[in-house]
């Protein structure tokens, strides 16, 4: 029987060298704040002692690992220096016995690790000092690994042998109890996982500082024995915020999500720098609690923030087929007045050596172009509530109509979870709307409420989850030639399935549907009526083009929506992926969809390359049954996934 002490913060060795490690090895003690050690240095060749002079040449050799498969089999080659260094041959058959002899050591902790106390290893060199160019020397590792040793007893302590604070700990809810192979990696994930567990309870400062572990051969079996130091109960004291320059530091602290006093919660400091960071003023934020704890466990919390460049400019490009190149470029400032205020003001280009596809416009040779100024105020009356104030000039020749248009819009939106966003406002427009039939003189005050739920992991490239919106915006008549009240309400959700559970293979799926009610197709403006098809909707078919024409052939839109589509995402490397997919999708006069329209289906195939801020786009559609005369084929490129 034999056994030893080790503390709890052990450096980040290899798997195969965890059990020498709790067998042989002290380390100093390490916090639960900071469980990181340096790294294991990696293997070095042990093949020449010192003052002997290397050969000219290199011997070359192979190694045959036996008795051992699968998992076991790949642990010890992953530990081996003979399989580490053999691009790097020794100069010399005794070179070459001393790394065998070397890998003794190693392989024994690495099946010691695994729970195999009394392996034996029979490691054979067959073969001869030889020249370079010869067959290479076959090195055998003979292994028996011996009967698997099991867990017999883990106990939890303080150093006097008082239980723990709080309710009882059972290691076997972290994977350490009787009857489970005694690994080494058991006995350090466990540990982490007690100290991980007092630290949820407020013990913020909790250790492990000492660990005894020991191997009874007799009956084959090990026993724990963990002494814990669970410090003082923690209590926030003062908030240090650091780094601030430009940003009012009223701002910051409103964001944190605790009082003084209260009991250190640690998912309150990571929501805290999360909550910070979305004021999109840092570039950096770091939430923690002091190195030492505080008399009586009141300890200060330090917040430390680099704040991010105030001015930005940006610019960006997409292209389809059909509408040509379109472009945009913005100038903005994060921290206006120092409350994280963003101003934004940008131009839209589109349309630049692209045809409207329709007849309506009259201006088929100049550009879409849109003047857009955006201000946001973060944290207006309400915490996580924003003020948004917008305004647009308009001018585009979509295929349906020719439009020219000033738009002045404000809103609330709310964070209300982490998940949910709701928002209110108002909204007034006027302009000029015109089609081959009709010009429409139109001027309205709209109340737009919407809400959404964001269920995914990742807002560009979601893998799995789910996310679902809906808007619906009265819209008032306030001059112009339309008298008539509208309501218009668009729901969308779409769903996300990680396949392989690697983010490899996800397929995903949406659908949305819209509805105007209160006005006929006739009385309702063009500008305000469903369309579909194009990049974000039926690819394959040209923006506006998959649903019902009038006799001129242009789109006439409709008062109610549907569509559907599916496409499966396969990376082919970390950064390049394929996506086959499917669209399917119409409008209809009608408030609701009826399908008395057929539905346009298009598919295709899409190429992804993955990047930080997001996936660069690439489809490729074809249209299955198309009204005569469209494209046969759409490009589509994009930055973000199509939905």
């Amino acid at each position: 029987m034999g056994s030893m002490n080790r503390s709890a913060s052990a450096p980040l060795l290899p798997s195969a060298l965890i059990a020498a490690a709790l067998l042989a090895v002290p380390a100093a003690a390490g916090f639960a704040q900071d469980a990181t050690a340096p790294p294991a240095a990696p293997p070095a060749a042990p093949d020449a002692q010192a003052g002997e002079e290397p050969a000219a040449g290199r011997l070359p050799y192979e190694v045959e690992l036996t008795g051992v498969e699968g998992d076991l089999n790949d642990l010890l080659r992953a530990s081996s220096s003979l399989v580490e260094l053999k691009d790097d041959p020794p100069p010399s058959l005794i070179g070459l016995e001393r790394r065998a002899e070397s890998d003794r050591d190693r392989l024994q902790a690495a099946l010691r690790s695994a729970g195999y106390y009394d392996a034996r290893l029979d490691i054979r060199i067959d073969g001869d000092a030889r020249p370079a160019d010869a067959q290479p020397v076959k090195v055998t590792v003979a292994v028996e690994p011996g009967p698997l040793y099991r867990i017999k007893t883990v106990t939890a302590a303080t150093a006097g042998g008082a239980p723990l604070p709080g309710d009882a700990i059972d290691p076997a809810e972290f994977g350490l109890k009787a009857g489970e192979p005694a690994r080494g990696q058991l006995v350090l994930d466990a540990e982490g996982a007690l100290v991980g567990r007092l630290v949820q309870r407020g013990y913020g400062y909790a250790k492990v500082p000492d660990r005894r572990v020991v191997v009874d051969h007799s009956d084959r079996t090990m026993d724990v024995a963990y002494t814990v130091d669970p410090g003082p109960l923690v209590r926030y004291g003062e908030t240090r915020i650091t780094g601030l320059e430009g940003v009012d530091e009223d701002l910051v602290r409103g964001r944190l999500p605790w009082k003084p006093g209260e009991v250190y919660v640690p998912a309150q400091t990571d929501k805290a720098r999360q909550d910070i960071a979305k004021l999109e003023v840092f570039d950096t934020v770091r939430v923690r609690l002091a190195d030492q704890p505080g008399p009586d466990g009141v300890t200060p919390v330090e917040v430390n923030v680099v704040e991010r460049k105030r001015r930005f400019i940006g610019a960006g490009v997409t292209y389809s087929t059909e509408e040509g190149i379109g472009a945009n470029a913005y100038w903005g400032h994060r921290n206006l007045f120092g409350g994280a205020e963003q101003l934004r003001v940008g131009v839209d280009v589109g349309r630049v050596a692209g045809s409207s596809g329709g007849k309506a416009s009259t201006a088929d040779n100049l550009p879409d172009l849109r003047f857009n100024v955006n201000f946001r105020k973060p944290d207006f009356l309400l915490l996580k509530q924003s003020l948004v104030l917008n305004f647009q000039v308009v001018s585009d020749q979509p295929p349906a109509y020719d439009r020219v248009a000033t738009v002045l819009s404000g809103s609330l939106e709310w964070q209300a979870t982490d998940r949910l966003t709701l928002s209110y406002g108002v909204s007034g427009e006027r302009g000029r709307v015109r089609t081959q039939e009709r010009t429409y003189q139109t001027a309205f005050v709209g109340v737009p409420l919407a809400a959404a739920w964001n269920g995914t992991d990742d807002l560009l490239n979601p893998t799995r989850g789910y996310r679902l919106s809906a808007q619906v915006t009265p819209w008032f008549p306030a001059g112009g030639d339309t008298d008539r009240p509208f309501t218009s309400t668009l729901l969308n959700g779409s769903v996300y399935h990680d396949i392989a559970g690697d983010g490899r293979y996800v397929a995903a799926g949406r659908i949305g549907l819209g509805s105007i009610v209160g006005a006929t197709l006739d009385q309702i403006p063009p500008d305000h009526r469903f369309y579909a098809g194009g990049g974000g909707s039926v690819r394959g078919y040209g923006f506006q083009k998959a649903g019902p024409r009038d006799r001129f052939d242009d789109p006439s839109g409709g008062r109610s929506l549907f569509e559907i589509g599916a496409e499966l995402r396969i990376k082919v490397t970390d950064s390049i992926g394929v996506v086959p997919f499917v669209d399917a999708g119409t409008v209809y006069d009608r408030a609701f969809p009826d399908f008395s329209e057929p539905l346009r289906v298009g598919t295709g195939v899409g190429l992804r390359y993955y990047t930080d801020f997001g996936p660069l786009r690439v489809d490729v559609g074809v249209p299955l049954n198309a009204a005569g005369g469209d494209a046969r084929w759409q490009l589509y490129l994009s930055l973000g996934q199509a939905f």
